[in-house]
């Protein structure tokens, strides 16, 4: 009976990475024998810190020269990728879209990610892309920003960033930057409320994703490893 219930854990333990998020955030896993806690909890959805979602139907197209920026303010203290809201505008080149992190719009990066654009799709109504980078560690209720630019394109051929004219994030706000040598200003229109980029912010990527060799198994689960001896 001891050997059955170890191979169940160990079934349980192997499929769970592939529940859906849609049915299950939170899962505990325990051995019936000792009701000891193996896994608490199995994470199947990104952890979102910050965002900013609404947008007015319009969106900056991502071309050189032009870089753009959203600053926003951290809750927690770790940033392990952001998601922008982009969509397609006529038939765009091959193009490179580009994220960094900063503490100031001058600064150098605490992280960066570029992605092709043509490895990925992005469609004409909006998809929100994902720059997953190396995990960097900030500091709750101090202000960053979000830096994008992409490397090509035209005012009828590009990628855009979606944003909100009516300055919905309360955390920070939009910048632009017209090329290397002028200044970085607020993006506003008319001169009133400065407005938001669409963005959300990421303090913890979700658990699973694929089927683990046994050293990762192992690893992750270590107290697996006694009870399997002990049978």
């Amino acid at each position: 009976m001891r050997k059955k219930s170890i191979g169940i854990l160990i079934l349980m333990l192997m499929t769970a990475p592939l529940v859906s998020a849609t049915t299950t955030n939170l899962t505990e896993i325990q051995t019936k024998a000792s009701q000891t806690v193996l896994f608490q909890p199995i994470l199947l959805n990104w952890g979102v810190d910050q965002e900013q979602t609404e947008n007015c139907g319009h969106g900056i197209i991502l071309t050189s020269p032009w870089t753009y920026a959203q600053r926003f303010t951290p809750a927690k203290e770790k940033l392990t990728a952001v998601r922008l809201h982009i969509f397609k505008y006529g038939a765009p080149p091959g193009v490179q879209i580009t994220v960094s992190i900063r503490e100031n719009l001058t600064s150098s990066n605490l992280a960066t990610k570029t992605i092709d654009a043509s490895d990925i799709t992005i469609e004409s109504t909006g998809t929100w892309v994902l720059f997953d980078f190396e995990d960097i560690t900030v500091t709750p209720g101090s202000t960053y920003f979000i830096v994008c630019s992409g490397s090509a394109g035209d005012e009828t051929n590009a990628y855009c960033w979606f944003y909100n004219n009516e300055d919905t994030y309360s955390g920070g706000e939009a910048w632009i930057k017209p090329d290397e040598v002028s200044v970085w200003t607020n993006f506003t229109h008319g001169g009133f409320n400065p407005d938001d980029f669409c963005f959300k912010t990421y303090f913890r990527k979700p658990f699973g994703g694929s089927i683990w060799s046994w050293e990762q198994f192992i690893k992750r689960f270590p107290t697996v490893l006694p009870e399997l001896k002990n049978l």
